[in-house]
């Protein structure tokens, strides 16, 4: 299993504007510190095969928040509703396309959760297909053993 922790904010996905002339990506500049720091980390050669892909996405806890909804937050009672988990994912898988996987269409299984820490952050593990059949067995569908990851 790959693990990387990216000590940046969960960042959505959003399309590329378009005009008569020219395409502007309002996100490049975040999609290039997150090929940076992902580069930092995983200086292998890309995966070819197919793999599985998991996303936690950690949001900083607000300053207003009060003690006790501060507790909820970390506790899980709370979830972010910044953004969706999907728009994240997007981006996070397409600057992750050349580095650490072939291409997005190798992407077997993906799951994602949000939730609030002390630090905005990502952590991304990534399993080959075989390690991924090997922890789930033959179920077609991930369970609660995926969760454990």
């Amino acid at each position: 299993m790959i693990v990387l922790e990216l000590p940046i904010d969960p960042i959505p996905w959003t399309a590329p504007r378009l005009s008569r002339h020219h395409a502007y990506d309002p996100k490049e500049k975040d999609k290039r510190a997150i090929r940076y720091l992902v580069k930092q980390q995983y200086e292998l050669p890309p995966i070819d095969g197919y793999c599985s892909l998991f996303f936690l996405f950690y949001y900083k806890i607000p300053k207003s928040a009060s003690k006790a909804t501060r507790a909820k937050m970390l506790s899980g009672e709370i979830i972010p509703t910044k953004s969706d988990c999907t728009n994240c994912q997007k981006l996070f898988e397409d600057c992750l396309k050349k580095i650490v996987i072939v291409d997005d269409r190798n992407v077997e299984v993906i799951g994602s959760r949000k939730m609030y820490a002390e630090k905005g952050h990502v952590t991304i593990r990534i399993l080959k297909s075989e390690e991924y059949k090997h922890l789930l067995g033959n179920e077609p569908y991930p369970s609660s053993a995926a969760c454990k990851l």
